[in-house]
């Protein structure tokens, strides 16, 4: 599954899990750049996506509030 269609509550669980995986016993040097990039592009699309979330509610509470001062 894309991480693009995932919420960015499921994109902060799949960051914690990999996340986990380095501080459990499971860690492997060879496997760590590869789960290290993807945690990196998952940390990328979690900050898009809030800037954009942050955007939308500036935008509606604008909106907002221009309809109650009317």
């Amino acid at each position: 599954m894309s991480t693009k269609s995932k919420t960015v509550s499921e994109k902060i669980a799949s960051l914690n899990e990999l996340v986990a995986w380095f501080e459990s016993d499971q860690f492997v040097l060879e496997e760590a750049i590869e789960k290290f990039k993807q945690a990196e592009v998952l940390a990328k699309e979690i900050e898009s996506d809030l800037l954009e979330l942050k955007h939308t509610i500036t935008v509606l509470k604008k909106d907002f509030s221009v309809e109650t001062n009317s």
